[in-house]
């Protein structure tokens, strides 16, 4: 194996695989909720506006200058609330172009009210954990390429 510097070419390209699916940036904001342990994280500079809290502490919301919002938040899971029916109720209300589904998790998107949205929304226990992000379609050039990075970092905890 060729060595350089005393670190293996193996190493190198270990450390910078890891260094390049670094989760954040130093300018990313990374949001946790404290009633329900939801953390996400995104580029501060594309949602620089943090929107009124909730007084319910759900979650909370920023949002840009051109009309983007992100929103972050948990709520207790409907009794027998499955990822196939979160899809199926989007579909009710929205102009669904997209969705997938898993034992645990969904991810949906389409149009609402003009604006293009994305939702994922993974299940823990008796939570479901969501990040939604809407921009208008006019944004879709800066937008369409932080939404897999930033609902990617979408975690929380289980529920009692």
């Amino acid at each position: 194996m060729m060595r350089l510097e005393g670190l293996s070419v193996a190493a190198l390209a270990l450390a910078a695989a890891l260094t390049s699916v670094a989760p954040a940036n130093a300018d990313d904001v990374t949001y946790r909720n404290e009633r329900f342990g939801t953390t996400a994280s995104f580029p501060a500079e594309a949602f620089p506006n943090q929107l009124p809290a909730p007084t319910n502490g759900d979650g909370l919301g920023w949002s840009s200058p051109e009309g983007a919002e992100i929103f972050i938040y948990a709520r207790p899971r409907a009794p027998g609330e499955t990822p196939q029916a979160v899809v199926g109720q989007r579909a009710d209300t929205d102009e669904v172009t997209y969705d997938r589904s898993g034992k645990r998790w969904a991810v949906v998107s389409g149009y609402r009210d003009g604006r293009i949205f994305y939702e994922r929304y993974i299940f823990r226990g008796d939570l479901v954990h969501s990040v939604s992000i809407r921009y208008p379609e006019s944004e879709r050039a800066t937008y369409d390429k932080l939404v897999g990075p930033i609902t990617m970092t979408l975690d929380g905890p289980a529920g009692n």
